[in-house]
């Protein structure tokens, strides 16, 4: 049995998702509201105790078992949910090696020490009185005592050594304070002091909630510079951390959105006036490792840039910067082209709009908190807002102009990953130019070559039954553990895209091309399936990355379990190799019409309870679901009986050759 397995073999999801919501009977299961979509006539929300899971028949129309509910819940990712639920289940996690242990214990020591660093500079601003300053600037900003206590704001005494004799007297030494930047040496004089003097600090806390350093602007009017970060340590990575990104995550999923601003401050203010779906980068240009924790939430990014970073030239400039280096750091605030990158790799939807000159995100809401959703609902798809904001100054009788602003912008249209939505800005920017598509297309500039493919992952060694899972102690399950027969069409294509990464986007392609959703994770009811696909995605978009042998240590050990499972199905033999693509589409469709008979069966079992319970409101309700479920089974055998006659056309063929 595996760890989840035999998680949820002692929990009852029922009983966990009581704790919750407010459950009702309804016939053999319980209904509720649901928790992610606003609903307050009729419940959708459904959890079913005979299969121990639950699905949403309103708007989210999503459903799983205990661990998606409480990763969709909290906002957690697996590796959260598997501590969280394994406490609840008295299940003792494999106990990992010394040195990942040695290395735990030495953060969370850090973690402690910071904690208690945003306390003691907390207190300070609160009752010090040096921070006298610090308590007026902040009441002229109008926050208010529960942003300042939610977000722990500080002060430092501007003092070179007071935050070192603090942390001194409570058994610290001068190496554990350097490594977490809150001292600073100075290599020619051998001297130490404290890094931040006589500023405002603000704890920057990862997206789990643990401070990992501190931001400090001063309150000098001459002070240089302005805001001063905690440098690079085992904790702290401006490019990986979102200030906020704890407290905004649920309100994040809740509006399917999530607001990128530059200032800690635009953050609180957002947050004090009810906007919480408002998270700051590091005062860097936005990088694919923020991207990638925001996508958890929502894949709609709206970066709101003030006037200085979203000008003409600073537009232009970064298009130049990004083609000059390609892969190389580029330390700009608004980068259009990684952008663009990022927005095909990760399937995300990437806008941009434009603060009022003058302003930012914090003088508009202090202002008129109305506003700010009117703004953020101006925002345009990156390469408009760039096209636009470059012809803004144009002089359209300058040829010259014309044709270099072309030259800029088409490498970032040939970046666009969708052929429609790039044929789309073709169009767009030949009408932008007042100049004929064919003419711009005739354009020569310089395109960035592709990444490296995902190199495969080595074969496992073992040779167990391919049908059973693999526990902890890897010895092979008995047969009452056995993962059921119907998850093997999953489970075979989950193999092979280990073995032959590039197989996934060629099955997506032919998803694509009869109207089908690629493969996501609602296509894999088991949990451990879901997080290989979502980390096989990882991989591909990371483009040049390490066979997944040597990042086994990254994962949780039951994924490693089950990708060693999983190699152990049965490979396809060279010659077979170019069909494979075509044989997978075909089994996505196979289990896909499954799931959505099972799902008929499903509402109409709870249309007939409904009935019986004078529940007219889900009858009505269902009734759509129904048709929609109807309408899909239609589609997928269209495609299924296209896909199949591309496939005896193609063996036909091969059996002439």
């Amino acid at each position: 049995m595996s760890v989840t397995e035999e998680i949820k073999s002692r929990l009852d999801i029922v009983d966990y998702i009581g704790e919750n919501l407010q459950l009702r009977r309804s016939g053999r299961n319980y209904a509720a509201f649901c928790p992610f979509h606003s609903n307050t006539r009729t419940p959708a929300f459904y959890v079913f105790p005979e299969t121990q899971t639950w699905r949403c028949f309103g708007a989210c129309a999503e459903g799983g078992d205990i661990f998606s509910f409480v990763m969709k819940r909290q906002g957690w990712d697996f590796k959260e949910a598997l501590k969280h639920l394994a406490e609840r289940a008295g299940v003792e996690l494999e106990p990992q090696t010394p040195a990942v242990q040695q290395r735990q214990a030495a953060e969370e020591k850090q973690v402690q020490l910071l904690t208690a660093a945003a306390d003691y500079f907390h207190q300070l601003l609160l009752h010090a009185p040096q921070a006298a300053g610090a308590r007026d600037y902040l009441s002229k900003r109008a926050l208010n005592e529960e942003a300042i206590a939610t977000f722990k704001l500080g002060f430092a005494l501007n003092s070179w050594d007071a935050a070192r004799n603090h942390f001194s007297e409570q058994g610290y030494s001068d190496e554990e304070l350097l490594a977490v930047g809150l001292l600073t040496e100075n290599p020619d004089k051998g001297t130490r002091y404290d890094r931040f003097r006589g500023r405002l600090l603000f704890p920057i806390r990862d997206g789990n909630g643990r401070i990992v350093g501190f931001g400090a602007r001063t309150l000098d009017p001459n002070g240089i510079p302005k805001y001063l970060n905690s440098p690079q340590t085992d904790l702290f990575d401006k490019s990986a951390i979102l200030y906020g990104l704890d407290l905004a995550k649920r309100a994040i999923r809740q509006e399917r959105q999530v607001v990128i601003v530059e200032g800690y401050m635009d953050v609180i203010k957002a947050w004090q006036h009810g906007f919480h779906n408002v998270v700051a980068q590091m005062g860097t240009a936005l990088t694919e490792a923020q991207m990638q924790q925001l996508k958890r939430y929502s894949k709609r990014f709206v970066m709101a840039l003030d006037a200085d970073a979203a000008g003409a030239k600073a537009t232009l400039r970064s298009l130049d910067v990004a083609r000059e280096t390609l892969d190389q750091e580029v330390e700009i605030r608004f980068d259009a082209r990684g952008l663009v990158q990022h927005e095909g790799r990760l399937k995300a939807d990437i806008r941009i709009v434009t603060m009022p000159p003058g302003q930012d995100p914090d003088s508009i809401i202090r202002d008129d908190p109305a506003r700010w959703p009117a703004l953020i609902e101006q925002a345009k798809p990156v390469v408009a807002y760039v096209i636009d904001t470059a012809v803004a100054d144009l002089d359209f009788n300058d040829a010259k102009a014309k044709t270099a602003l072309a030259q800029q912008v088409i490498p970032l249209i040939k970046e666009i990953a969708e052929p429609v939505e790039r044929d789309h800005y073709w169009q767009y920017l030949a009408r932008a130019l007042r100049i004929e598509e064919r003419t711009l297309r005739q354009v020569q500039v310089a395109v960035k070559k592709p990444g490296r493919p995902l190199p495969p992952p080595p074969l496992s060694t073992a040779v167990p039954d391919p049908y059973e899972s693999y526990p902890r102690d890897g010895k092979p399950a008995s047969k009452a553990t056995k993962r059921p027969a119907r998850h093997l069409r999953e489970a075979n294509l989950l193999s092979q895209c280990l073995r032959y990464p590039q197989t996934l986007m060629a099955v997506n392609e032919r998803l694509l091309e009869q109207a089908q959703p690629p493969v996501n994770e609602q296509d894999f009811p088991i949990t451990e399936d879901r997080m290989i696909l979502h980390e096989l995605y990882q991989r591909l978009s990371a483009g040049s990355v390490a066979p997944i042998s040597e990042l086994w240590d990254s994962l949780e050990r039951s994924l490693v379990d089950r990708i060693q499972s999983l190699l152990t199905l049965p490979d396809v033999v060279e010659e077979e190799q170019e069909r494979l693509p075509d044989k997978l589409v075909l089994s996505v469709l196979d289990w896909r019409l499954s799931k959505a008979k099972q799902q008929v069966n499903e509402i109409k079992q709870l249309v007939r309870e409904a009935k019986e319970m004078a529940n007219h409101d889900f009858v009505d309700l269902s009734q759509q679901q129904l048709r929609d479920l109807l309408l899909l089974i239609l589609n997928l055998n269209k495609a299924k009986g296209a896909m199949s006659a591309v496939h005896r056309r193609q063996s036909e063929e091969n059996g002439r050759l």
